[in-house]
């Protein structure tokens, strides 16, 4: 993030912390981990969830988005991605999160509240003036909670449907890949759903990267891939 949107950020933060609702659900002893930043033109945005893991010992390590400044397994993972689009990780890619402060807990745990859509006007405004030092770079989504919230109404809501996913999909009967048009999400990008690096271990994922990337490779706008 550049200067003014870290400024922006930890005044958003400050703000929940301030909130007699919403303070209860943020992680006090954190700030904000920094974005990742390749060391050459940027190609690709990778956009995450959230900061938050469940081991409360383990988040006070992470500074950087993803933990992506360590060879950690999501690192592999995106990187990987990065590779088969014929793009470099360390050069062309942007990483973010939509949610930049810690929850008490993984947010997906939390029921009293809808933890997405209370946090979404916090952040959500913040992301898009974020992304903006980017006109027109696509964006993969990482999980399908973060692609839930910035879907438009009417939206298909699963991930493995933007994978091509069919009830015959074992039969060699796949529907179409299908990226999400900038008119269909509130970032107003073209965004490729992927799941978490956790959840590629999945039969259906694994079966459908190689091709979903692919596809990826030769829609992305604006690309020379």
């Amino acid at each position: 993030m550049n200067n003014d949107i870290t400024v922006k950020a930890e005044r958003s933060l400050e703000e929940l912390r301030q909130d007699s609702h919403l303070s209860q659900y943020i992680d006090p002893q954190f700030g904000i981990p920094g974005p990742y930043i390749g060391n050459g033109p940027i190609r690709l945005i990778a956009l995450g969830q959230d900061p938050t893991v469940k081991n409360e010992a383990s988040r006070r390590s992470i500074r950087t988005v993803l933990n992506l400044d360590t060879n950690g397994s999501v690192r592999g993972y995106l990187s990987g991605i990065c590779q088969k689009l014929g793009i470099d990780l360390a050069q062309n890619v942007y990483a973010t999160n939509l949610f930049k402060n810690f929850f008490v807990e993984p947010p997906t745990q939390i029921k009293a509240i809808d933890i997405f859509q209370a946090f979404l006007p916090a952040w959500l405004p913040l992301l898009k003036e974020e992304l903006g030092q980017y006109p027109a770079i696509p964006v993969i989504t990482l999980g399908e909670p973060v692609l839930q919230t910035i879907l438009n109404p009417g939206m298909p809501t699963r991930l493995r449907e933007y994978w091509g996913y069919s009830p015959e999909w074992k039969e060699g009967k796949p529907g179409a890949f299908q990226s999400i048009k900038p008119t269909e999400n509130k970032l107003g990008r073209t965004i490729f759903p992927f799941p978490h690096q956790p959840s590629i271990r999945k039969e259906f994922y694994k079966m459908r990267m190689d091709g979903y990337i692919a596809f990826m490779k030769a829609t992305m706008p604006g690309s020379n891939y």
